[in-house]
């Protein structure tokens, strides 16, 4: 296969918005998680083209094709290992150098996906202080070349005519599974292979040379700048809410599958802008950029939360510690270094997955049998494991992604009325949902209806995904309508974008309730509470000005901006913010355990600390009065 500077310069265009993305720059791509597709549809095009060619040749071999895979894979990747085990002795808790443990074993034996996929859930934000959390993607590819060259393998001797189709029927299938899960269950379809497959398989089949030759430049011109156009809007319009992979995930894929089309049928304008040097360096770097960013960003955010010039430090970093991978890891293992044959360049791959997990599960254990941490910071530490289903009715009054479907909601449960109490609906997001079990623990003598569901902004038109839209849909046609209640209180994750769709909400609820309430943002950190406090008593420094470093920014501005808004009668503001952090943020509850159990939300006791505080604005003269009545009309 003849060498293309062009791809070069296309995972460059994949590698750069992951980093921007990583790195928090989601003005300048909110949607650059899309660039782990594009990779995919690279590998999915070099290796099929790679394994078709060598059995056109009769050279094909499954132990060769994998003995180049390590060549390509292990150096860096290990290389990377080692950097993240020295950074986490010397920076994390033993437990939590135990987890980075376990996530590293399952990246050795390429199963991280799956691991990732099992231990995580909408709470769990310590995955998002993982520094190999990456190798997901890592884990996806390698699951499919285990599987591909078997497959590949079996057909070789079918007919051409047999060979594609049973190909293009995989892709198809992967594509409706993925689409299916990504509103069933979208941390599968996130994660798990069979719901990936398809976007290496289209790469594959473009590969084959299913798709025509375009003789015409001009006609490959059009192709390849509807690719990099389908690219950047990919990259520009999606965001973090955007249902994805799935459907969504078409957009960046057929534009990478254009890009590559289009340059191997002639040299477009796109193809010759994508091999200008300084680009094709960046893709010849891009993994070990890739496989470097992420756990720089990770560290460096566990001691501080980074300006934006640092985050362009950091990326920097980034970019030097890829470039020195590349020059000195990478290249000289793509050469057959030591004159390895291929069985021992196999059994010495062997040899280091073998010690890479004898090292990555002991050291957690090594480390805390060296130093042993504080009572009190594995007291905090213990914290970040904390599980809030029970609390948050996950799954019957608060959805969430893993209950992605209005039908997971109870009605009955949720929104019973209580005819001897006074009725208060909870509505909104998780920042709703984490205060319902404070504001029952605080006032047993009201009752408290919850309508919640994650991502979902309690306006009246709501953008998101079905468990939000219809939920709010069912509330403001249905339910609300046929009942008048003493309060709502509208509750969410606001942004300074929310605070008129939120006063117009407010306005419109009015007629159902005597009172309307909105709870303002809460505090947010970089990283979860709990580990901020944990490292702030290890290191012997004080725990809320250790924390008070890893503030985020925008709760403050949407809180000032709220506070700031014209209400109208009957509606009324209450700010968390100022309640929890005037003058400094109260990070602990009179227990001295964590107000929050990640970046925001609240646990049991943060909750009730946070009801009994801010109650009195919000119930008033509720508490043991009754006067919830039906709707007149």
């Amino acid at each position: 296969m003849r060498y293309r500077p062009d791809i070069d310069g296309l995972r460059a265009v994949a590698v750069l918005p992951v980093v921007a993305f990583h790195y928090e720059f989601y003005r300048i791509a909110p949607g650059g998680y899309v660039g782990v597709d594009i990779f995919f549809v690279i590998s999915g095009y070099l290796i099929t083209r790679i394994i078709w060619d060598d059995i056109a040749a009769g050279t094909y071999g499954i132990a060769e094709f994998y003995e180049r895979r390590v060549r390509r894979i292990f150096p860096a990747l290990f290389f990377m290992f080692v950097g993240v085990l020295g950074a986490a002795f010397l920076l994390d808790f033993p437990s939590e150098l135990a987890d980075i443990g376990k996530s590293i074993v399952a990246s050795v034996l390429f199963v991280s996906n799956i691991y990732f996929y099992a231990i995580g859930n909408y709470f769990d934000d310590n995955l998002r202080a993982n520094p190999v959390l990456h190798t997901w993607s890592l884990s996806v590819e390698e699951q499919f070349y285990i599987l591909f060259p078997i497959l590949v393998f079996a057909i070789r001797y079918l007919a051409p005519r047999h060979q594609k189709p049973i190909l293009v029927a995989a892709t198809v299938l992967s594509f409706i599974a993925a689409v299916v899960q990504v509103l069933r269950e979208p941390t599968a379809a996130f994660y798990l292979v069979y719901f990936r497959a398809w976007e290496l398989l289209i790469g594959g089949l473009l590969a084959l040379d299913i798709v025509p030759v375009l003789r015409s430049r001009w006609n490959n011109e059009a192709v390849a700048a509807a690719g990099a156009a389908a690219i950047a809007a990919a990259i520009l319009l999606y965001d973090s809410s955007t249902p994805f992979p799935g459907l969504a995930a078409t957009l960046p894929c057929l534009g990478a599958v254009a890009i590559l089309y289009s340059g191997a049928n002639a040299a477009t304008f796109v193809a010759r802008a994508l091999s200008l040097p300084p680009i094709r360096f960046v893709g010849l770097i891009s993994y070990s950029l890739y496989l470097w960013h992420w756990p720089i960003f990770v560290f460096y955010t566990s001691l501080s939360y980074p300006s934006r010039a640092v985050k362009v430090a950091l990326a920097a970093g980034a970019v030097a510690a890829a470039t020195a991978s590349w020059w000195f890891v990478e290249r000289p293992f793509r050469r057959r270094p030591f004159r390895l044959t291929r069985t021992r360049a196999l059994a010495a791959a062997v040899g280091l997955m073998a010690a890479t997990i004898l090292i990555a599960a002991t050291l957690g254990a090594i480390d805390q049998h060296l130093w042993p941490p504080p009572a009190a910071a594995e007291k905090f530490a213990a914290f970040e494991h904390y599980q809030p289903d029970a609390s948050m009715r996950l799954g019957t009054c608060f959805l969430a992604s893993d209950f992605n479907a209005f039908s997971f909601y109870q009605p009955a449960t949720c929104l019973k009325i209580a005819p001897d109490r006074p009725n208060v609906l909870i509505l909104g997001d998780s920042h709703a949902a984490h205060l319902w079990p404070g504001f029952v623990a605080a006032y047993p003598n009201i009752n408290f209806l919850q309508a919640t569901a994650s991502g979902c902004k309690p306006v009246r038109h709501p953008v998101g995904e079905a468990r939000c839209t219809e939920m709010v849909r069912y509330i403001l046609d249905d339910f609300l309508p046929a009942h008048h209640l003493d309060a709502i209180i509208l509750s969410a994750r606001w942004l300074p974008a929310d605070v008129g769709p939120a006063v117009d909400m407010a306005a419109s609820l009015r007629q159902y309730a005597t009172r309307v309430v909105i709870s303002g943002p809460i505090e947010e950190y970089d990283q979860a509470l709990p580990r901020l406090l944990a490292h702030a008593v290890a290191v012997g420094q004080d725990p809320t000005s250790w924390a008070m470093r890893h503030l985020r920014p925008d709760p403050q501005q949407t809180d000032a901006l709220f506070a700031a808004a014209k209400l109208p009668p009957g509606v009324a503001y209450v700010s968390v913010y100022w309640t929890l952090c005037h003058p400094t943020c109260q990070v602990t509850t009179g227990n001295d355990l964590p107000l929050q159990f990640d970046y925001g939300h609240l646990t049991l006791a943060g909750a009730t600390l946070l009801a009994r505080e801010i109650g009195p604005q919000i119930i008033g003269s509720l508490d043991g009065a009754a006067s919830t009545k039906p709707n007149p009309g």
